[in-house]
């Protein structure tokens, strides 16, 4: 095998499942290439699916297909079943109590099952950050908790269960993105906890999987002064290769976050070469996987046994995983008892103030809906217009002219927000404010 070969089985690229159709012959060229795998982000089910077994057809060596799974694949792909986040979770379920842990066990297998039906074999899951920072904009609701003894309760129950599918299941963000009030994607955060703060808490729930047998832990880029002063933990040798293989010893694969994002100010090529050199055995989605491959091909001297060293434990890995075909088909996907499962648990899942009267937030729904004045709705929706349209068409269904005004962070804070214009000397009627926010990449906050 050729050196940019090997050196390209330490990539894994980027696959656009939208764009499928149009970028494939790029993706089969990274294949032709010797690329070790592929993140992929978007598209349908069905599209993807047929994609990623053409890809692997043509693969001398099997592929990772690894993707950010952590609400189930419809969180990637459309067609799959989506479940609640994993804050959501850890509020429905009550490890104490034998029929929850049944229905996570159950959720869990479900997940499994659909992502392995379409072809993914790697999943970047479960987070094991301990959400102890309000402030967080990029964790937050995809943390268990901000208790480090649940958060490790559940990471072990995910890991389990998607390796007993033949999964590589992926904790992350090591040592711990719970504590900044900073995103990673566009900027370096500090951790600023001293070592026995870490220990109990950000490292507790890594220690925990590590010993459970995670077959994949994922470095953040972050800046840990306890752990090492001057790199961030996805290029410090004092961070991966001294602490986290060494201390706490942990023998499978270590996978830098992705390469694009903003908290890595010294260039792809660089920072690839600095995060190998300091243990990582993959480096993640890099904007030009040719480029890096280029680059650390032209190293080859200096490091050389670093680069078979990660080499040979991806082969294992892959020989070990990816070699099993999948006796699923995509009829295992997004199904009506799936869809309802994940209905249940997020149902379960709600903590809300209510009045006595009322005991869930259908019973409110009702009430709304039997009052004779027609109520004004005000959408808050911070990240796009599409929020709160089935909750819209209930109303509509059950109340005539029903008057929807929708707003998000740009036009509220203009000159004209679309506020619901009420008579000042006051009228018949309600105003009902619905607000939908979520956690995403490159936000830079969580909330309004």
């Amino acid at each position: 095998m050729t050196i940019k070969k090997k050196i390209a089985q330490l990539i894994i690229a980027r696959l656009d499942g939208k764009d499928i159709k149009k970028k494939f012959s790029y993706y089969q060229s990274l294949v032709k290439k010797g690329i070790g795998g592929f993140i992929t982000f978007g598209g349908e089910v069905k599209e993807v699916s047929s994609a990623i077994k053409k890809l692997q057809a043509v693969s001398d060596i099997p592929l990772f297909i690894s993707s950010d799974i952590e609400r189930g694949l419809g969180q990637q792909l459309e067609g799959a079943t989506v479940f609640p986040p994993a804050m959501a979770v850890a509020s429905a379920i009550n490890k104490n109590n034998a029929s929850d842990i049944r229905l996570l066990r159950k959720s869990i297998s479900i997940i499994a099952k659909e992502v392995c039906a379409a072809g993914i074999n790697t999943i970047f899951s479960p987070v094991l950050d301990v959400n102890t920072n309000p402030k967080n904009p990029i964790i937050c609701t995809r943390a268990f908790s901000d208790n480090p003894e649940q958060v490790s309760w559940f990471g072990r129950e995910f890991i389990k269960g998607f390796q007993r599918h033949g999964l590589i299941a992926c904790a992350k963000h090591f040592p711990g993105h719970g504590d900044t009030s900073r995103d990673s994607h566009k900027e370096l955060p500090v951790v600023r906890a001293d070592l026995k703060r870490l220990r109990k808490v950000e490292l507790r729930p890594f220690k925990e999987v590590i010993q459970a047998g995670v077959k994949m832990i994922m470095v953040g880029h972050l800046k840990v002064p306890a752990l090492d002063k001057k790199f961030p933990s996805s290029l410090s040798e004092k961070t991966i290769k001294r602490f986290l293989k060494n201390k706490m010893g942990f023998k499978g694969l270590v996978i830098t976050d992705a390469m694009n994002m903003q908290a890595l100010k010294s260039g792809e090529e660089k920072a690839s070469l600095t995060a190998l050199n300091a243990g990582a055995d993959i480096i993640l989605h890099p904007d030009n996987p040719e480029k890096v491959i280029d680059y650390l091909a032209s190293k080859w001297d200096k490091i050389k046994p670093r680069a078979e060293e990660s080499f040979q434990r991806i082969l294992k890995t892959k020989k070990t995983f990816i070699l099993q075909p999948s006796s699923l088909n995509l009829q295992h996907i997004g199904t009506k008892t799936s869809r309802n499962l994940a209905y249940k648990l997020a149902q379960k899942s709600l903590k809300v103030k209510l009045d006595e009267k009322y005991s869930n937030l259908l019973e409110i729904l009702y009430f709304i809906t039997s009052k004779k004045e027609v109520p004004s709705i005000l959408i808050f929706d911070d990240d796009n217009m599409e929020s709160g349209k089935t909750f819209v068409n209930i109303l509509k269904n059950r109340l005539k002219g029903v008057k929807v005004f929708y707003a998000d962070n740009k036009t509220i804070s203009s000159k004209n927000p679309p506020v619901p214009p009420f008579d000042k000397r006051g009228t018949e009627g309600f105003l009902i404010i619905a607000v939908f926010s979520k956690v995403s990449a490159w936000k830079g906050r969580s909330g309004l």
